[in-house]
């Protein structure tokens, strides 16, 4: 456990080091676009001016005076001409002098783009190495997640739609098999990314540490409120501040006796759907989380048969919270019932209403980023 901790600490704090990069490359990168910028509208001026007075050079040449010209006009005209032949030599001095200086700008936007350059590559290999990180972690949360073949024994079919935000996941599943008892979770914990991941991989060891002696006493309500417990007591939370907001994890867990098909459920904010001959019974949860919260409930088992063919769907909010592109609505917890009846009267295979659901929240969100960790469990008994 201090393995995972130490783990997740130091993705923590490797990406806070990247946001700070990012952060100050963005800085850069705008400060020295600006200097560019002026070094190019002064340029434009530099260069407006040279045309001009190199058109004045070309077209400027010595008056042909006119026989019929008076004589006042013509000692005029010779003065006129030295005149502007001065201001011409005057106007050649300039140039010389803006070319010069458009020089030391083009000199001085080049050592500002190596330099650009020179960070962002800095930047590049720091991100990089940040990534393959959390690659790696990614690689850890899913090793301390329980093997899927515990479902496949015990249940007659199953799918995992999980469809993290970033790399690592908020969102986790979670199985056990002991004798004839199946205990099976999905969680959501609090954030997404590298903090969700951290909370999740503790969620995890909790949970083997609760369920290690299963029997048929064994109440999903006692499992939350020991795993809440653990939450408040490993991160030392307390009441001193209320306003601020706690850490901790939303869960639907069930136990099933996979030969009496009693089936026991308790929810921490989470509710439960089964879905039994094309219709839906919603089991709802304790509007509390794993965690301090300022009303604390007790959790609370709900009980019942269960029979062959029902679908049992547990989930996280991050379905029912995403966005449409176009109308910027939430696709809603009435929605979701109502897609999910209607995926069980076009099929009970599961990796089809995997497909369905992944066609839904595809097209449903559109343009729109993903808000959330998507998580959804579905188990046919």
């Amino acid at each position: 456990m201090l393995t995972i901790v130490f783990i997740c600490l130091s993705v923590v704090l490797l990406v806070l080091v990247v946001i700070m990069q990012v952060t100050m490359s963005r800085r850069i990168a705008r400060a020295n676009e600006k200097i560019e910028n002026n070094y190019k509208t002064e340029i434009k001026n530099f260069e407006a001016d040279i045309d001009r007075l190199n058109y004045l050079l070309q077209e400027k040449k010595a008056p042909e005076v006119s026989t019929s010209a008076s004589v006042s006009e013509q000692k005029r005209l010779p003065e006129n001409f030295i005149i502007e032949q001065k201001k011409l030599e005057k106007d050649k001095e300039e140039i010389v002098l803006k070319n010069k200086k458009l020089w030391e700008m083009s000199l001085l936007i080049q050592k500002e783009k190596n330099h650009i350059q020179l960070l962002k590559n800095d930047i590049e290999n720091k991100h990089k190495n940040i990534t393959d990180s959390i690659v790696y972690a990614k690689r850890i949360q899913d090793a301390v997640l329980p093997p899927t073949e515990v479902l496949k024994e015990s249940l007659s079919d199953f799918f995992l739609f999980w469809l993290p935000k970033e790399t690592v996941s908020g969102d986790f599943y979670w199985m056990k098999r002991q004798g004839d008892l199946l205990v099976f979770t999905v969680a959501d914990c609090t954030g997404h990314g590298v903090p969700g991941a951290f909370m999740s991989m503790l969620g995890t060891t909790f949970l083997n540490e609760v369920c290690t002696n299963l029997n048929e006493n064994t109440q999903p309500a006692e499992i939350l409120e020991t795993m809440r417990q653990l939450v408040i007591t490993t991160l030392k939370q307390d009441n001193s501040s209320p306003l601020e907001p706690k850490d901790g994890m939303d869960m639907s867990l069930c136990i099933l006796n996979v030969k009496t098909k009693n089936l026991k459920f308790s929810g921490a904010n989470n509710p439960m759907y089964l879905v039994r001959r094309d219709e839906l019974t919603e089991y709802k949860a304790v509007k509390n989380p794993i965690g301090l919260y300022p009303r604390m409930k007790p959790f609370e088992t709900q009980e019942f048969q269960a029979e062959d063919g029902d679908f049992i769907y547990m989930f996280s909010d991050g379905f029912a919270d995403q966005f449409n592109g176009e109308t910027g609505k939430k696709v809603s917890y009435g929605r979701l019932k109502n897609l999910l009846v209607e995926i069980n009267n076009e099929t009970h295979e599961s990796e089809k209403q995997k497909a369905k659901l992944l066609d839904f929240i595809t097209s449903w969100r559109g343009s729109f980023a993903q808000m959330d960790d998507i998580l959804i469990g579905g188990y046919r008994i």
